[in-house]
């Protein structure tokens, strides 16, 4: 059953939220682009044992009620095998993946249907004009417009779904946090929200705006090589902590 984007104060019930940097970023697109679909930290999913150990040290230190783990594009073989939720299945502590419901994704997709569909004729166009004359036929008056149509159809597509991207889905991702602080027994809850960074003014904003006091843990990367037997064969050691 589809759900309704509905956004409430939460009734006598404080929550802080601690929303805390993923490791990586974790993109979204409607399509995402083809060297995306080829990256194996995106497709993978990965997490290194120094980032589960600083989760394990932030429980240690919030004590949270609940945690969340934005969902990104994940597919349901990766979610089931995520170790973040594995990690908080062994602390007992309730778990769920936030994004936009699947259902609106769709609608708000098709919604873009018709740019999306001109985009790729254009590209075609362009492509047959350049096959056809061998170069790039910069004196081409129908080419250069061409180009510029699809440009201003691109840009148009992107910030579209750049308002999707960010506020469409952080007010999701904000319901969804509010709906599990509910199914939580206790008048002041801490919740652990692991997000991409570029979420937390959002977030922060609807926050305040729904009475949820915040706090961001944004992570400090060192990494470290050691050379191992050859110069061309390294063991990489990567430090993840807390930013003071």
């Amino acid at each position: 059953m589809s759900r309704v984007l509905e956004l409430k104060p939460l009734k006598e019930k404080h929550l802080k939220l601690i929303m805390v940097e993923s490791e990586f970023p974790i993109d979204w697109w409607f399509e995402a682009p083809k060297e995306i679909q080829e990256d194996l930290i995106w497709n993978l999913h990965l997490i290194s044992k120094e980032y589960l150990q600083l989760i394990e040290s932030l429980i240690e230190k919030y004590k949270p009620d609940f945690a969340l783990e934005e969902k990104g594009l994940r597919e349901e073989e990766s979610i089931k095998t995520d170790p973040l939720a594995k990690l908080f299945k062994e602390k007992s502590i309730p778990f769920k993946f936030a994004d936009i419901e699947e259902n609106a994704s769709d609608y708000l997709s098709t919604a873009l249907d018709e740019h999306r569909s001109t985009i790729n004729n254009l590209e075609k166009r362009v492509r047959e004009i350049m096959d056809k004359k061998g170069v790039k036929p910069s004196d081409d008056e129908l080419f250069q417009r061409l180009i510029l149509w699809k440009e201003y159809l691109q840009q148009d597509y992107d910030q579209q779904e750049d308002e999707i991207r960010y506020k469409v889905r952080e007010a999701w991702m904000m319901m969804n946090i509010l709906n599990l602080a509910k199914e939580i027994d206790g008048k002041k809850l801490r919740g652990l929200f692991i997000c991409d960074l570029r979420h937390f003014n959002g977030l922060e904003k609807l926050a305040e705006d729904l009475g949820v006091e915040t706090e961001k843990v944004k992570i400090k990367r060192a990494i470290r090589t050691e050379e191992i037997e050859e110069e061309l064969e390294k063991e990489v050691q990567i430090e993840l902590k807390e930013k003071e």
